[in-house]
């Protein structure tokens, strides 16, 4: 038996990686309910659900004299205390399958150093599978034969996996596999006269295979410039897959723009056929033609190929710092290598951020996406520029969103930036987007430092009356916050508070319900003017709601409610409702005489 463990995002094909090979979901079903194998889904938990699979919380509860260690308790917001890392998972799986005969993980993250794990990429995985690498009894093996072959007349050699074509749906779809090959040797006939050849790129003329025509297929020839061809299926004799040298696909020229716009030309055809260490040359001359050109390869490599880029980084850094060249690919690449490696890129931190203020927003986007992957890497730095830009109109949405991230991952970080984002959230002149970020980020520190924001309170009330249902709940969330410790500053709002028990959203009443509890707990005399709206959520849909009216009841103690708490006390459907309506109840009565 192997023991499968799932990523979701950019594995698997429900949100595939834009540019390269994803896993069937079809596949992970397959192998969790057709096979005899173990499958978990470790990464996004939609897979969970999708694929009919445990995912982490089902790990977890696995081991449950270890729940407190690796979740702890829900909090306001839904989330649980703590969460296993990636490499955490991976171990608390091959504790569950101890007598494995293998442990196979398939995730865009890099984890072949986890120990007693294989690693593949989603697009490393399929082919291997097909190929029986993984298991030769998986239900996916394909028994497509390979061969070797001799060094190709115009550069390369065949490397394993080649095909002679049965049909075009045959090659297509071995093809599809291959999408990762940095180049296909192919061998066919003209007239007669067999041709072997190296290409770039071997793809189907989509447009004839769905027509009573013999199927056709593209072939980009190796040198720069030169036309492309289509090859009828019946002279396809055989295709493989090559690994050309880098000369067969430039120019005989030194020429740094000539070879930078032929290395821009064979990213977007063969992003897998390029050298990096190549493009770093005409990245580094004094020519802004040779220089744009680099940096389109570099972008389009990064998509593909983001933690081969890692070499470019120092370069693209001092281009940033001296502004000497087109901002927008530029932070597009280190996001990319950010995504693989958040570490490599710290160094960028401080020249990225500035680009978060200017004018071109896809720069500002891509910028603030750089931030978003350091966040992982290094929070304590990237925190005070990104608090300086929270008084930049033009970035401080991006500011405030990775400030937010920052501030799930290590409040403690964030806490230094919570007096501008106190003055962010509170700023009536910016968008909501702006404020919701800022008000997120600023309750994610308050639920480790509630102090920081007992002076904020009629800051924060004024976004209870908003308009926007999620700035409304993240407020309620913060005063949830203030509260727990300090229910005597919320005291005074109470009576907006208690409209929220009605609204729309779920998490605002929650949230209001929440507060009223804890208002209702130090302050029992300032809730009794409002139990006639706080009653109504004893049937709410949402069990913590309920539960907190409990106490909002039972602390003041409403007499007019005891019908209906004592019909909670014996008829709710959870455990902690009809506690906690007993104890309202009991508050209410008092001691028996």
């Amino acid at each position: 038996m192997l023991v499968f463990a799932f990523d979701r995002d950019w594995t698997v094909d429900v949100n595939p990686h834009p540019g390269r090979q994803a896993v069937p979901l079809e596949w992970v079903r397959e192998l969790a309910h057709g096979t005899r194998h173990a499958v978990y889904a470790i990464g996004n938990q939609d897979l969970a659900e999708e694929a009919a699979v445990p995912g982490v919380v089902d790990i977890v509860g696995m081991h449950p004299d270890d729940w407190n260690r690796w979740l702890g308790g829900k909090r306001p917001d839904g989330r649980y205390e703590r969460f296993p890392t990636r490499r955490e998972r991976l171990a608390l799986i091959a504790d569950l399958h101890p007598n494995a005969d293998g442990y196979v993980a398939v995730d865009d993250i890099d984890l072949s150093d986890v120990e007693g794990w294989d690693h593949y990429h989603a697009w490393e995985f399929v082919p291997a599978v097909k190929r029986g690498d993984v298991h030769p009894d998986l239900p996916f093996v394909d028994e497509t034969t390979t061969t070797d072959g001799d060094p190709m007349p115009d550069g390369g050699s065949p490397a394993a996996a080649g095909i002679v074509p049965v049909d075009a749906d045959h090659l297509g779809s071995w093809l599809d596999d291959r999408r990762d090959a940095p180049g296909f040797g192919i061998e066919h006939t003209v007239d007669g006269t067999n041709r072997t050849g190296l290409r770039r790129d071997v793809s189907a003329t989509r447009r004839t295979l769905s027509r009573a025509v013999e199927p056709t297929f593209r072939c980009l020839p190796s040198a720069p410039g030169a036309d492309p061809f289509d090859v009828e299926i019946a002279a396809i004799e055989m295709v493989h897959v090559a690994d050309p040298p880098m000369a067969a696909y430039l120019p005989a020229t030194d020429g740094p723009a000539e070879r930078a716009a032929a290395l821009a030309d064979l990213a977007a055809d063969s992003p897998f056929a390029v050298d990096v260490s190549r493009v770093l040359a005409p990245l580094e001359r004094d020519s802004d033609t040779a220089r744009a050109a680099a940096l389109g390869a570099l972008r389009r490599v990064a998509t593909t190929r983001p933690a081969a880029c890692t070499p470019a980084l120092p370069t693209i850094g001092s281009l940033l710092e001296e502004d000497r060249v087109a901002p927008a690919p530029a932070p597009s690449v280190v996001r990319s290598v950010g995504g693989v490696a958040p570490a490599d890129i710290a160094p960028l931190a401080e020249v990225v951020t500035t680009y978060l203020s200017v004018a071109d927003p896809r720069t500002r986007r891509q910028a603030a996406g750089c931030i978003t992957e350091l966040t992982e890497a290094d929070t304590v730095d990237t925190v005070p520029g990104l608090t300086a830009l929270l008084d930049d109109r033009a970035a401080a949405h991006h500011a405030a969103h990775d400030l937010a991230l920052i501030a799930e991952a290590d409040p403690e970080a964030a806490k230094v930036a919570t007096p501008v984002l106190a003055d962010t959230l509170a700023d009536e002149a910016l968008n909501d987007g702006t404020r919701l970020n800022a008000t997120v980020a600023f309750g994610r520190v308050a639920t480790q430092y509630p102090t920081v924001a007992t002076g904020l309170v009629d800051e924060v009330a004024t976004l209870l009356e908003t308009e926007h249902p999620e700035l409304r709940s993240s407020a309620t969330g913060l005063l949830c916050e203030i509260a727990r410790l300090h229910a005597d500053r919320v005291t005074a709002h109470v009576g907006t508070i208690a409209e929220l028990l009605s609204a729309d959203d779920d998490l605002t009443r929650e949230n209001a319900s929440t507060v009223s509890a804890r208002i209702a707990k130090d302050r029992p005399d300032a809730v009794t003017e409002y139990v006639e709206q706080v009653r109504p959520l004893l049937a709410d849909e949402q069990c913590q709601a309920r539960a907190n009216v409990c106490k909002a009841l039972g602390h003041p103690g409403d007499a007019a409610s005891l019908s209906a708490l004592r019909a909670a006390s014996t008829e709710d459907d959870h455990e902690t409702v009809r506690k906690r309506a007993r104890w309202a109840v009991s508050q209410i009565e008092g001691p028996p005489a």
